[in-house]
């Protein structure tokens, strides 16, 4: 293939209807006030795990000793220390900045695996019927069945207690709600003029399922992509609290557990609450976000609505 064929492939599927679809989305979700919010936060959080080990103002591991060689232990925020001190003498500061790398890599990669699976097995199961929509489904119910955190220690067993392997754990493990609501949605477009007047053609079924299904579908695999990122990141500090996870991986939920496991969370607050508004504001911002790019996707709310 020449060099021009390639050039003239790339500009075709910068111009495809997805791609078009996805940027006047998010085009017009950046002039509502309440997107420009919670993106900016979510952008803040991504800058922070990509700089945040060079900004830190020490090393995350380094415990910090004063003039006569004491350890800084639980000193409260100061010039020096802005968010204080651990008990251990570590700044609070410093290991927050670094722990905003492994909390975002852990959403990104955990929503990626949760909607790869949801959107494969809802759609197929939507589409195709019949004994393969029985089984999938069926299988699906048996995962609903088992509790999360349950099934995430078990699992994790098997795996091991790294910090990757929790995130691949909770990935298999919460794609069922977004299988099931993308099957529901499916079952209703596969009904409709164009997908029939495509199956009439001769399209064979996995072209009508990535070109007509999977386009219509999108808005709300964006939106159980957005929970999913939430979703990992929240239960991720959850098993990282109860301790069955990596313990050295410097993570926003390790920060807590270790405030805890001090009994210092009342007093030290400036140990335990940074972080927990974090997390807090990170899940919350990146549901709302999906909440808005799909209720604009899906025509609930109109461009003249968002001024």
């Amino acid at each position: 293939m020449g060099v021009s064929a390639i050039r003239d492939r790339i500009s075709s599927s910068r111009d495809h209807y997805i791609w078009e679809d996805l940027k006047e989305g998010v085009l017009t979700m950046v002039e509502t006030r309440s997107a420009k919010i919670y993106l900016g936060f979510l952008l803040f959080v991504l800058l922070l795990g990509l700089f945040g080990p060079y900004i830190a103002p020490y090393d995350a591991e380094e415990r910090l000793r004063g003039e006569g060689g004491e350890l800084l232990r639980s000193e409260p925020p100061s010039l020096d220390h802005p968010l204080g001190t651990t008990n251990n003498g570590y700044d609070v500061m410093s290991r927050l900045l670094v722990g905003a790398q492994p909390t975002a890599a852990a959403g990104l990669l955990g929503g990626a695996i949760i909607i790869t699976i949801g959107a494969t097995i809802g759609i197929t199961a939507g589409y195709v019927g019949g004994w393969v929509d029985n089984v999938l489904m069926r299988f699906t119910d048996l995962v609903y069945g088992i509790p999360i955190l349950i099934l995430a220690m078990v699992l994790l067993t098997f795996f091991g207690m790294g910090f990757w392997s929790s995130v691949v754990v909770i990935g298999l493990i919460l794609w069922r709600g977004s299988a099931r609501a993308i099957r529901s949605q499916v079952l209703q477009i596969k009904e409709r003029s164009f997908v029939k007047a495509a199956r009439a053609t001769g399209a064979s079924t996995p072209r009508i399922m990535v070109k007509n299904i999977l386009p219509n579908v999108a808005p709300m695999a964006v939106l159980f992509l957005a929970l999913g990122i939430g979703g990992t990141i929240l239960i991720q500090a959850g098993l990282a609290f109860i301790g069955v996870v990596d313990p050295f991986v410097p993570g926003w939920g390790i920060m807590i557990r270790n405030a805890h496991q001090a009994g210092l969370v009342g007093s030290n607050w400036w140990w335990s609450l940074p972080p927990s508004i974090m997390l807090s504001l990170t899940v919350v911002c990146t549901f709302m976000f999906g909440r808005e790019y799909e209720k604009i996707a899906s025509g609930e709310q109109t461009f003249a609505e968002t001024k």
